[in-house]
């Protein structure tokens, strides 16, 4: 194991990052359908990082042509952000949008603005500002329901991430970690209500195994 993440354990982030208070920070809004969101700058969350976990790294991953942005075949984008956070390391996944709509053929300037909202995002799922995705319908994919608790939500998701199935290229390797990932819910008396496993089926064509 890693010394770092065995001295700085994943409890010990989500405590220190989810303590801070984010609310009079996030003046970035957006208005989605009939829900007005809010943003933390993501200049403001850096500042935050550097004063408790300085050591922190982030990095987008590439696409087959070296690209910090990933394409569909409908020509919509996502980004992906593999950020470190005291040895632990996260995978976070952000659909290039506008108003909580794909964009197709992103611009520059749109694919740099997915990237910063993914840094956010991802500095979210190890506790900075999570609950800016627990109120209204929160556009990046983390939807309250009835069924888990909010802190649990956040931490499936997280579990999610850490596990990298969706970095896998075939269903085989997929289906090996999702094996691993189920465990872990077990373990932990949590439950999946994401729908990431149906979906990343559905993107890889695997719809007869979700």
């Amino acid at each position: 194991m890693d010394t770092l993440a065995s001295v700085i354990t994943r409890s010990k982030i989500w405590t220190t990052l989810s303590a801070i208070d984010v609310k009079p920070f996030c003046t970035e809004t957006e208005i989605v359908g009939d829900n007005v969101l809010t943003y933390l700058p993501w200049m403001k969350a850096h500042e935050l990082m550097m004063s408790v976990f300085p050591e922190y790294t982030w990095e987008f991953t590439e696409d087959h042509r070296g690209r910090e942005c990933h394409y569909f075949d409908d020509g919509s984008a996502e980004v992906r952000c593999r950020m470190t956070v005291g040895g632990h390391t996260n995978q976070t996944y952000l659909p290039i949008h506008r108003s909580g709509k794909a964009i197709t053929s992103p611009s520059a300037m749109d694919v740099n603005t997915a990237k910063q909202r993914a840094r956010v995002k991802a500095l979210g799922e190890f506790g900075l500002g999570y609950r800016m995705w627990l109120h209204g319908k929160a556009k990046e994919d983390v939807v309250a329901t009835p069924d888990a608790a909010p802190d649990e939500m956040i931490m499936v998701q997280s579990l999610w991430d850490s596990t990298a199935i969706e970095e896998s290229t075939d269903f085989e390797a997929a289906n090996r970690l999702y094996s691993r990932y189920t465990k872990g819910l077990m373990n932990r008396g949590w439950t999946d209500t994401t729908g990431n496993w149906a979906n990343l089926c559905k993107r890889n064509g695997w719809e007869d195994f979700a």
